[in-house]
This record gives C-alpha cells, structure tokens and sequence, in this order.
C-alpha cells in the first residue's frame, strides 16, 4: 500500500500547525478530501476574489485529515468525503458546526484507450484484468465504498489478488491513467476530470451507504470571520454551480 501521499500531507499539516499562530485573520485553512481539490481550488479563487480573504487549501485522503486534525493541525474548514470521519471529529470534540453538502456514486474506469471488453461487475475477474486500482479500503472513503460494493457484488475474495491500492481516490485514479492498472473504482466526479480514462459502467447505488460529504465548521475557526464566510459560501448558490459542473450533486435526497 502506497503510503507517499499521506506522510506528505502529515509533514504539510505539521508546519500549518507550527505557523497557525502567525495566521493573519484573513486567512483561512481549508481541509477537503482529495476528490473535491478541483472544486474547492475554483471556489476558493472565487471566495478570495469576492471576499478579499486568503484560503490555503491542503487535500488528502478523508481518514488522513481528519487524524492530522486530532494530531493538532489547525484547520478552519474541512469537507469529508464521507459521514463516518466527520463522527470521528465530532466525537473528539472538533466539531463547531456540520451539514452534508454533497452527494457523489462510484464507477468502474479503464484507461482511455483500453481494448478489453468491462461492462459488468463479473467483467474484472477476466484475466486481462491482472490490476484493479482502489484507493485504501481500510481508512479512505472512496476504497471503504469500493470494498463495500464489491463485497456485496461477491467479488471482494475473488479480486484480493488484483487489488492495488493507492493512499486517496486521486492516487487510485492516477493508476489507471498510467497504465499501471487495466480498471479502477473510483468517484464519478474523479473520472470526469480525467481524460486518460472513460467509464466502464457506473455501480449501482444501492450496492454502498449513501456517499455523502459532510461540511464541517471546526473548532479552529471559531470566532474567526473568515472560517464562518468560507463555511457559508460553501453552501451557497455560487459555490452549488461549480460543484455540479464538477459532477457533483446535492444533498436534497432522501437516504
């Protein structure tokens, strides 16, 4: 299991942490899982342009933020990729205010030029598919999902051998733009923003919990204007518009 990324986003957060005393008040922190970093990169620009505040975004697997959290990293802001992370930081203590703000679903990707025929989940034992990428399916979402699926498809046995697995859904993604997996599972919104991969087929819904995003004010940015701004427009019609366009969808659904 590739553990790179998260160790740097440990070392990134640590020296956030040890300067979050010199932060000037304009400034805010923002946490998001890796697979909102385009979204939230947009909305941050159009936040600072309207707002004149500065937002420092750091972006890691969901289970990696939220444990730098508890370690002391300062962050104002964080959205998480799936309800159970965001309980953890309620649970210690972490949480000012919360509201799920995003819904997203899983789909099975090939690279671009892929000539192998994947149209169904039995479609990945096919021995032309020796790697199937997921992000870490013990701590980040979009691998806790995956494995979630599959084991109630009946494929998680019969894939163990496959599996390669990257520290967030990014790394998971990267591994079938580069050949190094011949599928992956990863979010909708992550193989839109590729053009290295196309999507196989989509996996039903009802085969996970309901993928959802918790937005979470933290403890961090109580009191700070530009923790609660940021925390708002986050939940504004502005910031919905590019969330959609990003593949995104909203949390008006019933579970």
């Amino acid at each position: 299991m590739d553990r790179t990324a998260p160790k740097l986003a440990l070392l990134l957060a640590i020296g956030l942490c040890g300067c979050s005393s010199q932060r000037s008040e304009k400034t805010v922190l923002l946490f998001g899982a890796a697979s909102t970093s385009d979204a939230l990169d947009e909305i941050s620009r159009n936040f600072e342009q309207k707002t004149g505040y500065t937002v420092q975004t750091s972006y890691a697997a969901t289970s990696t933020l939220a444990q730098q959290i508890t370690s002391g990293a300062r962050a104002d802001v964080m959205l998480s990729a799936n309800r159970q992370w965001a309980d953890y930081l309620d649970d210690h203590g972490h949480t000012l205010r919360r509201c799920d703000l995003l819904a997203n679903r899983l789909v099975v990707i090939v690279p671009i030029d892929a000539s192998v025929e994947v149209s169904t989940p039995d479609d990945l034992l096919a021995d032309e598919i020796r790697h199937v990428a997921l992000a870490d399916p013990e701590a980040a979402p979009a691998g806790m999902y995956a494995r979630q699926a599959l084991e109630k498809m009946h494929l998680w046995e019969s894939l163990q051998k496959k599996i390669v697995t990257g520290g967030d859904v990014r790394q998971a993604l990267t591994f079938v733009e580069t050949g190094a997996a011949e599928a992956g599972i990863v979010y909708a919104t992550d193989a839109a923003a590729s053009t290295s991969v196309r999507v196989a087929f989509e996996i039903d819904p009802d085969m996970t919990e309901p993928i959802r995003y918790p937005l979470l004010l933290l403890r961090s940015g109580e009191g700070r204007p530009a923790a609660e701004a940021l925390y708002e427009y986050l939940q504004s019609p502005e910031a919905e518009d590019v969330f959609r366009q990003r593949g995104f969808t909203g949390v008006a659904i019933s579970d």
